[in-house]
């Protein structure tokens, strides 16, 4: 077993030795671990209480006993051009497309994307609610789609697919590498 705190790797007559303590720093296995697990909950506890008012209300609200939030996904803001266009071509024609710049809008504005420690969550729908889950289990690989612009801008889609025919994409996000590296941490953990 590797000491956790200096990385030293006792040998076997070390280890039967003394089972619970570092031969070389001389430190308890035990409180090691057990100071690295309330340090982790702490960091947990910080994260979740300075980002409530962050989660969206869907993903919040159908979280689960032993559930948090990993991470929240914005949209990249080059996705809220077509609703600048759309307001400015309604402001041409007198408020004719105002109705749809404003579904456009509300549309964008009610897209959440998330993941917590159990599943990846996409939800879709003004009035309506249309959600793709998938367990962080199910998964088996997280692919990157970028674009030339994407590329440029800094935006792009990450599709996590899973087993049999499911996928969860997440679409016009910003800084998609950090968001695919995010979910294979937290999806593939190495411990």
């Amino acid at each position: 077993m590797q000491c956790p705190a200096c990385h030293y790797e006792p040998t076997l007559s070390e280890h039967e030795a003394n089972p619970d303590q570092c031969p070389s720093c001389g430190r308890f296995y035990a409180k090691i671990k057990a100071r690295q697990q309330e340090d982790a909950a702490a960091e947990r506890a910080r994260l979740a209480k300075a980002s409530r008012s962050k989660i969206p209300s869907y993903i919040r609200e159908s979280l689960s006993a032993e559930e948090w939030v990993e991470a929240v996904f914005r949209l990249h803001w080059a996705s809220w051009i077509s609703v600048w266009i759309l307001g400015i071509f309604s402001l041409l024609t007198f408020g004719l497309l105002a109705p749809l710049a404003i579904y456009q809008w509300l549309s964008l504005r009610s897209l959440e994307q998330g993941v917590t420690n159990k599943r990846l969550i996409v939800k879709r729908g003004i009035i309506s609610r249309k959600t793709e889950e998938m367990k962080l289990s199910s998964i088996e690989t997280v692919e990157l789609q970028q674009g030339v612009l994407g590329r440029l801008l800094g935006f792009g889609n990450v599709k996590a697919t899973g087993r049999g025919i499911s996928d969860v994409v997440y679409r016009n996000v910003d800084d998609p590498i950090s968001v695919k590296r995010r979910l294979e941490s937290i999806c593939h953990p190495i411990d």
